[in-house]
């Protein structure tokens, strides 16, 4: 039975006890915010190209590949051309929209309500385009998703700078918990399944990454001589695998920890100079530093659920 309250006791710290500062949600969200913004402002110009009637593959054969009951942006657009607006207003409307939430959440003006409404809006974009997403898009939705968890107005906000008098003590340690658990679990399924197949064990994966038709195109490395030097290809792949299989592991020891967050960074560093995926790159090395970079700092806050007490020197944060 002692044992059993000891593993409670500490199942309960690892949740509930806040360690580290609240800094991550400031630099979280405006992180996350700037990302959204500037991927959008990316696309902006091709907006009809990708989600209009006019888009390069019509809407009715998109809407064969995702479920009927998802809100799409097509689905949006008919609704208000049902009540006589017409779908380019409907597009400049949406266009606004997710500007002016991306800089709600970066300023930190209703972060949350403002995520949430992002989110809605970006699914509806994105998720009902499917042809035209891939894994930034996914990562940005978990990210508004974490946004709408956590209390992320509290710390270098405008909102709190407003309403900076009416304070409560907020622990957001349990939903942080959760999100390091889950880039641990991201990454480890990720490392296994480049260690299932041969492609990347060989170095054939790395090799056909870097000559990709779309990759290598900003900045033309010149790849040819590794042909000569296929060691250097295993080496990477085996590398890649080994950093993502592994990080759940040395993440979290407290030695290795900032040793594995800069190999993931510099991982992701290479993918964006070589590939060209930047987003994905930039929205990556944001988990990394959101979850492991703020962890330095002793324990602040005991559990208010469990003991409802709290120490003076507190890192949680006040809402």
């Amino acid at each position: 039975m002692k044992k059993v309250t000891i593993l409670y006791k500490k199942v309960e710290d690892f949740f509930f006890v806040t360690k580290g500062n609240s800094e991550f949600l400031g630099f979280f969200r405006i992180s996350i915010g700037t990302m959204v913004l500037f991927h959008f402002l990316a696309i902006i110009s091709d907006f009809d190209t990708f989600f209009s009637s006019k888009s390069i593959i019509p809407q009715d054969i998109m809407s064969v590949f995702h479920p009927g009951w998802l809100l799409t942006f097509s689905k949006i657009t008919s609704f208000f051309e049902s009540i006589g607006v017409s779908e380019n207003t409907v597009i400049l409307g949406a266009k606004t929209m997710f500007i002016m939430l991306c800089i709600n959440i970066i300023i930190g003006f209703y972060s949350r309500f403002s995520s949430f409404l992002l989110l809605i809006l970006q699914v509806s974009l994105l998720k009902g385009s499917s042809f035209f997403i891939y894994g930034v898009d996914f990562f940005t939705s978990m990210s508004l998703f974490y946004l709408i968890l956590l209390p992320s107005d509290t710390y270098c906000s405008v909102l709190h700078f407003i309403f900076k008098k009416n304070t409560k003590v907020v622990n957001f340690m349990p939903v942080k918990r959760m999100f390091q658990i889950h880039i641990s679990i991201a990454y480890f399924f990720s490392g296994f399944d480049k260690l299932l197949g041969y492609n990347w064990r060989n170095g054939e994966s790395i090799w056909k990454a870097i000559h990709l038709p779309y990759a290598n195109r900003d900045f033309n490395f010149d790849f040819s001589w590794m042909a000569d030097h296929s060691y250097l290809l295993i080496f990477i792949g085996w590398a890649t695998i080994i950093i993502e299989m592994l990080y759940p592991v040395f993440v979290w020891i407290p030695k290795t920890q900032k040793t594995w967050i800069m190999l993931t960074i510099s991982m992701h560093l290479g993918i964006a100079l070589v590939l060209n995926l930047y987003y994905f790159s930039a929205i990556m090395i944001i988990w990394n530093l959101t979850n492991f970079n703020f962890e330095n700092e002793s324990v602040a806050i005991k559990s208010p659920v469990f003991e409802r007490r709290f120490y003076k020197k507190s890192s949680s944060v006040e809402i």
